[in-house]
C-alpha cells in the first residue's frame, strides 16, 4: 500500500504512511461469532458488563477480515500473539504471527459502549482510541490523564467545554501510547499533546513532561466517529499520515 514520496534536490521523500479506519457497530450476531478462534471465543465468554461481548466481538471479526484482505490469509487462519514485551504476561500489544506475519501491516482496535475503530496501515506502527464524551467532565480523570500545563489550561476552559476537551486529549494520549506500544506502563500525564483546538500532535519538550521519543517521528490525526464521541489515531513512521475512515457495518453484514 505504500506509494513513493516526492523528490527533492534528486533524493527520494519518505513515503507517507497510508491508514485506513474502518467504523462499525457492535454485535454479537453469531455468524460473527463462528469466525473467532477458541482463545478469542473464552475471552467473550468472560466478559459481561453490558455491551461488552457485542464490541470484543465486532472488534475481532472486523480485524480479522480486514487482515484477511491484507495478507492473503484466510480470516479464520490468522493467529495473533498478546505476549506483553516488559513482563511476558498476555495483555500487549496484539501483533500476528505465522503466515499472516510476513505481510507488512500495521493494526491496532478501539471500541467505545456504541463504537468500534480497527485502524490499518502499510506496515507502520499504529494506535487508535475513541471515547465518548462524557457530561459532566470528570475532574478526577483531567487531574489523572492531564500534565500541569494541560490541567492549567483545562481549568481555564468555560465549564461547558471541558468534557469534549477531556475526550480529545485522552484520545489523542491513548493512541500515542498504543503505537508506541507503551501502553499502561507509561501514565498518560507523561504524554504531552496538543491543546484540543489545535491540530493533533505529540507537543514539544517544556511541558515539564517524559514523554516517548520514537526514532522515526510520530504523527497524529484526529478521527470523525460520530457526534457524541472524540477519536484519534498515531502511526510511527519517517513521514506524514493519509488517512480514510470507511463504514464497516455493510462489510460485516455480508
Amino acid at each position: 500500500m505504500s506509494r513513493t514520496g516526492r523528490r527533492r534536490h534528486g533524493v527520494p521523500a519518505a513515503p507517507r504512511v497510508r491508514c485506513a479506519v474502518w467504523w462499525a457497530t457492535p454485535s454479537d450476531q453469531p455468524a460473527l461469532v463462528g469466525l473467532l478462534d477458541d482463545d478469542e471465543r473464552r475471552r467473550r465468554s468472560r466478559l459481561t458488563a453490558g455491551g461488552a461481548r457485542e464490541r470484543y466481538v465486532t472488534a475481532h471479526v472486523l480485524l480479522r477480515l480486514l487482515l484477511a484482505e491484507a495478507t492473503g490469509v484466510r480470516a479464520a487462519d490468522l493467529r495473533f500473539d498478546t505476549t506483553c514485551y516488559r513482563c511476558g504476561a498476555d495483555h500487549g500489544k496484539p501483533r500476528l504471527v505465522g503466515a499472516g506475519a510476513r505481510a507488512a501491516v500495521g493494526f491496532n482496535v478501539s471500541h467505545a459502549e456504541g463504537r468500534v475503530a480497527v485502524a490499518v496501515t502499510d506496515g507502520a506502527a499504529v494506535g487508535i482510541d475513541v471515547e465518548p464524551v462524557l457530561e459532566p467532565a470528570a475532574d478526577a480523570v483531567a487531574e489523572e490523564i492531564l500534565g500541569p500545563t494541560e490541567l492549567e489550561a483545562y481549568r481555564a476552559l468555560p465549564a461547558d467545554a471541558r468534557a469534549r476537551a477531556l475526550a480529545v486529549w485522552w484520545t489523542r494520549k491513548e493512541a500515542v501510547l498504543k503505537a508506541t506500544g507503551d501502553g499502561l506502563a507509561l501514565a498518560p500525564a507523561l504524554v504531552p499533546v496538543s491543546a484540543p483546538d489545535e491540530p493533533a500532535a505529540l507537543a514539544t519538550a517544556g511541558s515539564g513532561h517524559a514523554s516517548p521519543e520514537p526514532a522515526l517521528g510520530l504523527h497524529l490525526q484526529d478521527l470523525a466517529p460520530v457526534a457524541g464521541y472524540a477519536a484519534c489515531v498515531a502511526v510511527l513512521g519517517p513521514s506524514g499520515l493519509d488517512v480514510s475512515e470507511h463504514d464497516a457495518d455493510p462489510l460485516l453484514a455480508g
